[in-house]
């Protein structure tokens, strides 16, 4: 069974931006979910007799979170919403993200799930809890879309290298050239004066008959 957040999380803002790929989640992120927090109550002790409520709550409370769980990749940002009864809506620049990671434990291998956790550069706790990511479908498939699109935003910021000015060597060359040509030209223009002047001037009589 495999739950999406596609068309079933109406009360939830649309984000803007072209959908390159959605996530879609595991059916047993619920069986999951109700576990880890079983568990933790049953390590604390005082939370034991709420366990049964737990348990009712879950069958509400589960279904509802996994209903409001999406996570979107766009050509600049991965958005992710989550949330119940304190709804959240992220979005991670992909020019920011350094690392997306993949991680699991025994109780997430029981349910066949991995975890997928996106690092940012000046990461923060708040950040850093918004962009985990447990039971997506084809996990391996999504984080390499992420990191391939990440690629592309980055290359897309890169200014083009611009031209290298030139050596110092080459501008003194170019001077040296100059400046021959120049010396060249006015010792031509000096020299063709001077033969034009010293040159015989002859005149033609036309004989008549």
């Amino acid at each position: 069974v495999r739950l999406t957040a596609r068309g079933r999380a109406a009360n939830v803002a649309p984000m803007a931006g072209e959908t390159l790929r959605e996530a879609q989640f595991e059916g047993t992120v619920g069986g999951y979910l109700r576990w880890v927090v079983s568990g933790f109550m049953a390590i604390t002790a005082v939370g034991i007799p709420f366990i049964p409520f737990w348990l009712l709550f879950s069958l509400w409370y589960v279904p509802a979170y996994l209903q409001r769980l999406s996570a979107r990749l766009t050509p600049d940002a991965l958005e992710v919403t989550k949330g119940v009864f304190f709804r959240s809506e992220a979005t991670i620049p992909l020019n920011r993200i350094t690392d997306v990671r993949l991680y699991d434990g025994p109780l997430m291998r029981a349910h066949k799930l991995r975890g997928m956790k996106v690092e940012t550069a000046g990461q923060s706790s708040e950040t850093s809890s918004e962009g985990k990511l447990i039971g997506v479908v084809g996990v391996m498939e999504f984080r390499n879309a992420v990191l391939q699109q990440r690629q592309q935003a980055v290359a897309g910021e890169q200014p083009k290298p611009a031209a290298a000015p030139p050596s110092p060597q080459a501008a003194d060359d170019a001077t040296k050239l100059l400046s021959e040509i120049r010396a060249f030209w006015r010792e031509w223009s000096s020299n063709g004066r001077a033969h034009s002047g010293s040159l015989p001037v002859t005149s033609r009589t036309r004989r008549v008959r």
